[in-house]
C-alpha cells in the first residue's frame, strides 16, 4: 500500500491495518531509486503475504536488498530469517538486536513468557537469521538516495533503535521521516510490558531524546502513522513528562 511518494507499508498485523498475518508489525518500505529498504519483518508467518503485497502494488521483489531491524521482538526481528530465505537481502541491525536475531535467542526476547501468554502459537519458532551488518550509535547509512540515521532509542527493549529516513533532493519531497518501531505510538503512547528488559525510565529518556530531532513523518511498529505533523505525537508524551506523568499504554 502505497503511503507517499517512494513510501510504502506492505505489511501490518491486528494492532494496525490487517494487511499480513496478525501478528505483524508495521512494515515499511521505502524506493531508494535502484534498490528498496525495509523496515522490519514482522513474525515470520505472514512473509507470503508480504511479498505479494509488494508485487500487488508494482515493486520488485528482487530489488528489496535492505532490511533494517528496529529490534529483536518476535513481530519485528521473528521475520527476517524467512524473508532472507526467500530474497537476497542484507539485514543490518545494531550490536544487541544482531546478537539476539543471529543467534535466535528466544530467551533474550522474552518468546517462552509470550507463548505461555498467548501472544504466540505454541508452535512458533524463532530462527536465527544472519545480520549482515552491525550499525553503531548515531551511523549514518547512505543507500541510492536515503539517507538512514541510526538513533539508540532504548526503553521497549533494552536494544531498540529507530531509524531518521530523509531522501537526496526531492527524493522523499524533502521530508524526514522517524521509523520509530514501538519507541513511541500515536497520541503519545508506549507499550507498557512485564518482560525483564522494559524500562519506563529509558522509555522517557528515549522519548525526550526524539524530541531533539526534526522529522515530518512518524512511521510507528504498530497503529496509526502520521505523515505530517509526527512530531506531535513526541510533544504529547513529553507534556506528560514535564508534569511529572508517564505516557500512557496502548492497552
Amino acid at each position: 500500500m502505497q503511503i507517499e511518494p517512494n513510501v510504502y507499508l506492505v505489511g501490518s498485523g491486528h494492532l494496525g491495518f490487517d494487511l499480513t498475518d496478525p501478528g505483524d508489525c508495521n512494515i515499511f518500505l521505502f524506493d531508494a531509486g535502484d534498490t528498496y529498504v525495509m523496515f522490519d519483518a514482522g513474525g515470520g508467518r505472514g512473509t507470503d503475504q508480504i511479498l505479494a503485497i509488494c508485487q500487488r502494488d508494482g515493486l520488485e521483489v528482487k530489488r528489496i536488498n535492505h532490511l533494517f531491524l528496529t529490534h529483536a521482538h518476535g513481530d519485528h526481528g521473528g521475520g527476517a530469517a524467512p524473508l532472507h530465505e526467500r530474497i537476497p537481502l542484507s539485514v543490518y541491525a545494531a550490536a544487541s538486536t544482531a546478537k539476539i536475531v543471529s543467534s535466535g535467542d528466544e530467551e533474550a526476547v522474552s518468546l517462552p513468557a509470550a507463548r505461555k501468554a498467548g501472544i504466540y502459537p505454541m508452535d512458533y519458532v524463532y530462527r536465527a537469521c544472519p545480520v549482515a551488518q552491525v550499525l553503531a550509535p548515531n551511523q549514518v547509512v547512505e543507500l541510492g538516495k536515503l539517507r538512514i540515521e541510526v538513533i539508540p532509542t532504548p526503553g521497549h527493549s533494552h536494544d531498540h533503535t529507530s531509524y531518521l529516513v530523509s531522501g537526496a533532493g526531492e527524493h522523499l519531497q524533502g521530508k524526514r521521516y522517524l521509523v520509530g518501531g514501538d519507541a513511541i505510538f500515536w497520541g503519545g503512547k508506549i507499550v507498557w510490558q512485564h518482560i525483564y528488559d522494559f524500562s519506563i525510565t529509558e522509555s522517557i529518556a528515549t522519548i525526550q531524546r526524539l524530541a531533539t530531532y526534526s522529522f515530518d513523518a512518524l512511521l510507528p511498529g504498530h497503529l496509526n502513522f502520521s505523515l505530517k505533523d509526527g512530531k506531535r505525537h513526541i510533544e504529547t508524551a513529553c507534556a506528560i513528562i514535564d508534569k511529572l506523568g508517564c505516557p500512557p499504554s496502548i492497552g
